[in-house]
């Protein structure tokens, strides 16, 4: 036996008997709620503005769409911008590739399509399961049509996100991450576009991730 087994083999002798997983529920549901920081509290509008400054304070673009239907004209907008600004000559929608969440597939099939990213992919369009107004940042669960890669390789990264999804803080986006049912491999937090100021404090955008994230809010 590794000494890793050995050591989980202690753990489970020690965990209580009968049904663990309903043992590890009611200890979800009974636990008291802690105290929330002022910034997590308000109504819905205020809140929905919060996330907007918080959001936009950590580099995070903002587009204001009145539907799913918007998002088409948005996308192109962004390939050919940014085929424009590395090569005038190319057609964006032809050269890029778009990697899309399932669940926008009615709306994006023509321009892109849903699988694993690659590393030469342009552009990527992920839905949030919610925003956390606290700071600004975006939740989005993994699974079967949510390809996790989307969120690190392609440089930049389109999250859509309902505005009626946006939270207070932590504790109520771990709420909704267990509503929506099966718990994911993944459960990604993003604030803001990758960054690191590792090397000489210098700070570098798409260190590690998408160098822009634009969040659509429908």
């Amino acid at each position: 036996m590794s000494d890793r087994d050995a050591i989980l083999a202690r753990i489970r002798e020690r965990l209580p008997a009968g049904d663990r997983e309903e043992s590890a529920a009611a200890r979800l549901r009974e636990h008291p709620a802690g105290p929330l920081p002022e910034r997590a509290r308000g109504d819905d509008p205020t809140l929905q503005q919060r996330f907007r400054e918080q959001a936009q304070a950590a580099s995070a673009e903002i587009i204001d769409a009145d539907g799913p239907d918007e998002l088409p004209g948005i996308i192109t907008g962004l390939l050919d911008a940014e085929s424009t600004d590395q090569d005038p000559t190319a057609d964006a929608q032809a050269a890029a590739g778009v990697v899309v969440d399932e669940s926008l597939l009615a709306e994006l099939g023509a321009i892109g399509s849903c699988r694993r990213a690659e590393p030469s992919d342009a552009l990527a369009v992920s839905r949030a399961l919610c925003g956390i107004a606290e700071t600004g940042t975006l939740v989005l669960r993994s699974g079967p049509g949510r390809p996790t890669t989307a969120a690190f390789l392609p440089p930049i990264h389109v999250v859509v996100l309902d505005r009626t999804e946006i939270v207070g803080g932590y504790e109520d986006a771990w709420d909704r991450v267990r509503a929506a049912g099966d718990t994911p491999r993944t459960v990604n937090w993003i604030t803001g576009p990758s960054r690191s100021a590792d090397i000489e404090q210098t700070l570098n955008m798409g260190a590690h991730g998408p160098i822009r994230l634009v969040i659509v809010l429908v």
